[in-house]
């Protein structure tokens, strides 16, 4: 191509914008360089070309970007073993469910790659690709600033094009009002607009940006298409391997219980040879299940334990809720009831572990290890080593805070830290096909090894014991996780007056959150900037719960988790947890085919939560991880028929 110099020059920009080989030259660097983002890469580098004169000097004289994509199968190392053969039963249940969900968002990144100007990038595997401004995982439709690289997700950019573009012959009273908003909006997040040297983003230097192969993404949009439109009928289908016993009234699958009045009357539903087996251990004796009451069950009642307050009991109403045996939860049982969006508990589970999940255990194996507690009602948070934070289990006396050790480890993998621990867990979750990390109808089972996936856990939640009294935050504040979830309680002490150890919760139906939301900003008017659910700040007392029902009609699912029992959240689910005494429980994440449109509902929730205040990073990758499941199953099916 000719130029003032002569030719010019392609050349592709092999190293960070920073590197010494462009030290002389003269071109906008990206944010992540100058800025030296830790755990980033550079924006540009891999798909910004500098087009160069043929002087000696080879001057800087322009810049375009790479034009060209290559498809993701070939690039990405997919899994090859699952908890069970990936059979085709269970790759159509997978594919059925990726269509239904990622067919609308591929046909509008089909749209988006055919405007012009498109840059490409390859699908990132080193780090999670985000939006600078809301932190959502971006998987299509994105926008890239030319200048400064920073990536925009589609609602962000919408958002960059109301505060900046104005139509030509704009009014003054239109030009004010642009500048008032983008006032307002800078005062809520004052670094939306920032680019380099302190410049303002326009519209106008934004580019479309997409990581797709347009060959792999038209395919993709076919073959969904078609599955769909010749699986009308596969829902019907589905109902009918469902367990015969879900549709006999005579013959419940499950014992579906009202919640009980108290930890006393809990204690009533468990067997007695079952009072003394706080630990876990491989010879504990077998859950007894709770039994169903004659007749249909009401809503019961709660309340906090006499031990634990003076306060007289206040009682209220609560749902029932459903209690099986390990051996009763099949998945086809699960699937139609977890499907409603209830919770679930699980008895019976002490003796499938083979590893003794005791303080004692924890001080042996990991005593010298640092770890960082946090005090439960102040949140202040110190450093510890593990055996002094477990050597206190069980011993009241005296103590007048509530520690907690969370999300144990931190920042390794369960799996990396405790490989023992970690195995012993795969072996023992119920329904494990759904909750283990390579089970077959977890969608999370898929993601590639070569690229940053979801840490789904699982985690440890040790906490000492803590309280209903008014002005407590219990063990957990009220919250939603982004995804379904599988709470295992593995040991508990006794309780500071000598009943057997346990955890109370309350959950919350998905469709209740919006009532909850109402009474929690009216109850605390003023303390909320943004959601109060997501803001985590909350736990509600009896007479907050009691207050809740009255006023609004709400009222939770309560249990009283023991050693050996497990509590299934489905995502969307607000819920909190005060343990009556010290416990450890494991929990682990999941994403079910079931509950895929809950999960992107709460990604939407925490994008808003984001943009007014930087909150967390979207983790989950839900489109992501479905495109990822999808190639993932088209991979096996291939495999198979060769």
């Amino acid at each position: 191509m000719p130029g003032a110099q002569g030719t010019v020059r392609p050349e592709l920009q092999f190293a960070r914008c920073m590197s010494n080989r462009y030290k002389q030259d003269s071109f906008p660097r990206c944010v992540s360089c100058t800025r030296r983002w830790a755990g980033d890469q550079c924006r540009f580098q891999g798909i910004r070309y500098f087009l160069k004169d043929d002087s000696p000097e080879r001057k800087i004289i322009g810049i375009s970007f790479v034009e060209n994509q290559k498809p993701d199968l070939p690039t990405m190392k997919f899994p090859q073993k699952w908890n069970v053969d990936l059979s085709p039963q269970y790759i159509l249940r997978v594919k059925r469910t990726v269509a239904k969900a990622l067919l609308p968002t591929l046909k509008e990144e089909q749209g988006h790659l055919s405007i012009e100007g498109v840059i490409r990038r390859p699908r990132e595997s080193d780090v999670r690709a985000t939006c600078d401004t809301c932190n959502t995982s971006i998987f299509s439709s994105s926008w890239m600033c030319r200048i400064c690289g920073r990536e925009a997700c589609g609602e962000c950019y919408q958002q960059v094009k109301e505060l900046t573009k104005l139509e030509p012959g704009a009014r003054d009273i239109d030009i004010a009002a642009q500048q008032a908003k983008r006032e307002r909006h800078a005062h809520a997040n004052p670094f939306f607009l920032a680019c380099n040297k302190r410049t303002e983003h326009q519209v106008s230097e934004f580019c479309p940006m997409s990581r797709f192969c347009k060959e792999e993404l038209d395919t993709a949009i076919t073959e969904m298409q078609a599955l769909l439109d010749n699986d009308s009928d596969a829902d019907a289908v589905q109902v009918n391997v469902i367990d015969p016993a879900l549709h006999d009234n005579s013959a419940p699958a499950a014992s579906e219980v009202a919640a009980p009045t108290s930890p006393q009357d809990r204690d009533s539903l468990i067997s007695p040879s079952q009072e003394h087996e706080n630990d876990l251990s491989p010879t504990t004796t077998l859950d007894t299940p709770a039994t169903s009451p004659e007749g249909e069950s009401q809503g019961g009642h709660a309340s906090i334990p006499a031990a634990a307050s003076p306060r007289p009991v206040i009682e209220v109403p609560t749902h029932p809720i459903k209690y099986f045996t390990d051996e009763e939860l099949t998945d086809d049982v699960f699937r139609p009831l977890w499907a409603k969006g209830e919770p679930l508990v699980v008895t019976g589970l002490l003796p499938k572990f083979k590893v003794r999940w005791t303080p004692e255990y924890f001080i042996e194996k990991y005593g010298s290890q640092a770890c960082l507690i946090v005090e439960c009602q102040t949140d202040q948070n110190k450093r510890v080593n593990v055996r002094d934070f477990f050597q206190d289990f069980g011993r009241y006396e005296g103590r007048e805070q509530c520690w907690k050790l969370k999300d144990w480890p931190s920042s390794t993998e369960f799996s990396t830290a405790f490989p023992e621990l970690f195995e012993d867990f795969s072996q023992a979750v119920p329904v494990p096909n759904y909750v283990r990390r390579d089970g077959v109808l977890n969608l999370a089972s898929h993601f590639p090894s070569n690229t940053v996936a979801p840490d789904i856990g699982p985690k440890m939640y040790n906490a000492m014991a803590s309280s209903e009294n008014p002005g407590s935050k219990g063990s957990t504040r009220l919250h939603m996780d982004m995804a379904d979830a599988l709470n295992v309680m593995t040991h508990a002490a006794p309780c500071p007056d000598g009943t057997p150890g346990m955890a109370v919760w309350d959950l919350y139906r998905a469709e209740d959150a919006d009532a909850l939301r109402k009474f929690l900003r009216k109850k605390f008017k003023g303390t909320f900037q943004n959601d109060p659910i997501h803001s985590q700040t909350v736990y509600l007392d009896s007479a907050s719960r009691e207050e809740l029902y009255k006023s609004y009609g709400v009222q939770s699912y309560r249990v009283y988790q023991k050693p050996g029992e497990a509590v299934f959240i489905p995502a969307g689910c607000a819920h909190q947890v005060c343990n009556l005494s010290d416990c450890i429980k494991v929990a682990i994440d999941f994403v079910s085919p079931e509950n895929v449109a809950r999960c992107e509902n709460l990604t939407k929730e925490f994008r808003q939560q984001n943009q007014a205040q930087q909150w967390k990073e979207d983790v989950l990758q839900l489109k992501t991880m479905m495109w990822f499941a999808w190639l993932s199953c088209c991979k096996q099916e291939k495999e198979a028929a060769a």
